[in-house]
């Protein structure tokens, strides 16, 4: 009996009908994922816009508070237009509330290009991130309150954020989520509305800075218990007779320091593309030789971080001459938390082992108010005490203050009274003369 053979299969037409249902699913899937990478996407533009939003309010904050706003905001901050020269109206979209109801409070709004942002000073270098800080973006602000009003943010060109802003005169919700993820349309974040208002302002601790064993010692007391909630980070600016260098110190995660190096060319500063590692900084380490460090101390390595510069290809030797007399300060802000900067100061050798005097000043120059601080240094090696308790030895007691020599504050100068008084037996005799 002869063998039958099978011929059962897939028609042509179940066959493109299977392909059909892929196809379909498919697109759905495909779909999907775009959808999802999109928002994915989109919630990281919106932090961005936060934190382009609190840093910028921060700098506004010491910007009025140090009575420069008030001196220059007419010649310096307010916004331009694209067209050259042309001093920018209220914004192009309308001002809402979170229920959509236009807001007529009466008041000035300006905004500003990414660009005019940080040349103006309203949102200077270290004070964001430096991949953020280098993006596209349009700040909102109050003109009379110096306060930031909204900011929209993508990663890309301007050219395109702005022709999403100017869909504002067509009386387009640009702030809704659903008009800023668009598909074809660019993906702009924001920021800005009841979410800002509610925002918690905080008071930071002041950074202690001083200079041992060839090294720089910056500590931010704030990263002990608020590392992540606070995100504070430090700009470290040293300044000799003829350099000029800014450091930009923060913490990512426990123990580890992230680093963005500036060095001033002419009145701006310029990145410097250092390798990423930033070797020359750490975090909660002590440096070989100098004992115990407080928690939360970045320890820059003075030799290190010259090598880190010099090496980077098109950069000239730094002009710090060996034991050069350098400037040091250190700025505490924050992007996460609205909060007003905090200040450390000292003087150091450059490369050298030994310690300078230091003090810290959480002073805000402040033209309508001077402020005082008190610090209070010891040399323990000097420092012994009687039988009846009586102590003796090299005290030195410090009052810091500030003001400014015009009250007008027409040239902006800034400046310290420092007093000293010596107590204990100094040299075999007793001190006690105000310097």
């Amino acid at each position: 009996m002869a063998r039958q053979k099978h011929t059962e299969g897939f028609t042509v037409a179940e066959l493109l009908t299977v392909v059909a249902i892929l196809a379909i699913l498919a697109a759905i899937v495909g779909v999907s994922v775009a959808n999802y990478l999109r928002n994915l996407t989109l919630t990281e533009y919106d932090n961005a816009a936060k934190s382009i939003y609190i840093a910028a309010q921060n700098n506004l904050a010491d910007l009025q508070a140090s009575g420069e706003w008030d001196a220059n905001k007419n010649g310096v901050y307010i916004g331009k237009a694209e067209v050259a020269g042309e001093k920018a109206a209220e914004p192009t979209a309308q001002r809402t509330d979170d229920n959509g109801e236009t807001q007529n409070d009466g008041l000035h709004y300006y905004y500003v290009s990414a660009e005019f942002a940080r040349n103006s000073g309203i949102l200077p270098q270290g004070t964001i991130d430096a991949d953020v800080w280098g993006k596209s973006f349009i700040i909102e602000y109050c003109y009379e309150t110096a306060t930031v009003y909204g900011v929209f943010y993508t990663e890309e060109s301007q050219t395109s954020l702005n022709g999403f802003y100017e869909k504002g005169k067509q009386d387009i919700d640009i702030r809704s989520k659903e008009e800023r993820k668009k598909s074809g349309s660019v993906l702009v974040g924001y920021y800005g509305g009841a979410a800002a208002r509610n925002l918690d302002h905080v008071e930071l601790k002041a950074p202690s800075l001083a200079v041992m064993n060839g090294h720089i010692l910056v500590t931010d007391s704030n990263l002990d218990k608020h590392l992540l909630d606070w995100g504070t980070y430090q700009i470290l600016t040293i300044v000799g007779e003829k350099e000029t260098i800014m450091l930009r110190l923060s913490a990512p995660a426990f123990n580890e320091a992230k680093v963005d190096v500036y060095r001033k060319a002419g009145s701006t500063f310029t990145r410097v593309e250092v390798a990423a590692d930033a070797s020359f900084c750490t975090l909660r380490e002590s440096p070989s030789n100098e004992g115990f460090l407080p928690k939360n101390t970045y320890s820059v390595d003075i030799a290190a971080l010259q090598a880190a510069i010099e090496g980077v290809v098109g950069q000239d030797p730094l002009g710090f001459a060996s034991n050069e007399i350098v400037d040091l300060k250190s700025k505490g802000s924050s992007n996460k938390v609205l909060c007003r900067s905090v200040y450390g100061y000292a003087q150091g050798t450059w490369a050298a082992a030994s310690e300078d005097l230091i003090f810290t000043s959480n002073i805000m120059a402040d033209w309508q108010t001077e402020a005082t601080i008190d610090a209070y240094v010891t040399d323990d090696d000097y420092k012994v005490s009687d039988q009846k308790g009586n102590k003796t030895g090299r005290d030195v007691e410090i009052s810091l203050s500030n003001f400014y020599d015009d009250d007008t504050v027409s040239d902006n100068k800034l400046c310290y009274s420092l007093l000293m008084w010596g107590s204990g037996t100094w040299g075999g005799s007793p001190q006690g003369r105000r310097t």
